[in-house]
């Protein structure tokens, strides 16, 4: 039987420091998952800055929109009904509102890049959160990995970060190129179960977020990883299995055979 483990990445491979800076209040906000951030009200959409950037290099006093017309940006996730063109509206944000939680997140020892997001309402056309993030591969990661080769297994990474993030992710813990699929909002998750299950695998979903729910409802086998402590309790609800620690994935695949 042919075996396909699809991973997120945030949160299931790696241990994420994630800093959000909420605009309005100049609050940064602890603990809190972005696409939960976005599903509490309509119209907000999840951008993700999609290349790698000297942020902390740039004028502060730049304008959001400035540097958003300048770089390629992706929607990872949204709360519809959503209005793209009025992510470049926002004339009054300044890069500073995004160079703050990247400062911060500068103080930590990652091994990943920083990743870059915004949070917009895309109904009134402004930026209300910044968010930067980057982490450390959990625990076993690298072991699992060469574990679930050895048996045969096709491993792939799905995942809303961008693609120079995943990349170099992928380098570090050795998945092929190909297996790989950044900048994915949910449905883009979804299809890839849905596309290796039509080519005849058993798909096991590894996840952590709401916006990992599509392809775990989808899969033959969902399974959520608490190593890091700060799960979707959407995704735990719907996840079938749980697991503390990612190398357990290795016993759950062997189950499948």
């Amino acid at each position: 039987m042919k075996v396909a483990v699809v991973f997120d990445c945030s949160g299931t491979l790696v241990d994420v420091k994630r800093i959000v800076k909420e605009i309005e209040s100049q609050k940064f906000l602890c603990n809190h998952q972005t696409v939960d951030i976005v599903d509490r009200e309509r119209g907000r959409a999840l951008v993700i800055i999609g290349e790698h950037i000297p942020l902390l290099n740039l004028d502060s006093n730049m304008p959001m929109q400035e540097l958003l017309e300048k770089i390629k940006w992706k929607i990872t996730y949204c709360h519809p009904p959503i209005f793209k063109g009025n992510i470049l509206k926002d004339r009054e944000t300044k890069l500073k509102e995004l160079q703050d939680p990247a400062y911060i997140l500068s103080r930590f020892n990652i091994e990943t890049d920083p990743g870059y997001a915004l949070i917009c309402d895309t109904l009134e056309g402004k930026v209300e959160y910044t968010i930067a993030t980057g982490g450390c591969l959990f625990e076993g990661v690298e072991e699992t990995v060469e574990e679930l080769k050895n048996m045969g297994v096709e491993i792939y990474i799905a995942s809303g970060d961008s693609k120079y993030a995943i990349e170099k992710l992928s380098k570090l813990i050795g998945i092929d190129r190909d297996h790989i699929l950044p900048e994915a909002h949910q449905h883009l998750k979804r299809d890839l179960v849905l596309k290796l299950k039509r080519r005849g695998y058993k798909v096991v979903m590894v996840g952590d977020g709401t916006n990992d729910i599509p392809a775990m409802l989808e899969s033959d086998l969902s399974v959520i990883n608490l190593q890091g402590g700060k799960v979707s309790k959407k995704a735990l609800d719907t996840a079938d299995i749980k697991i503390e620690n990612i190398g357990e994935i290795v016993e759950v695949v062997k189950s499948l055979k």
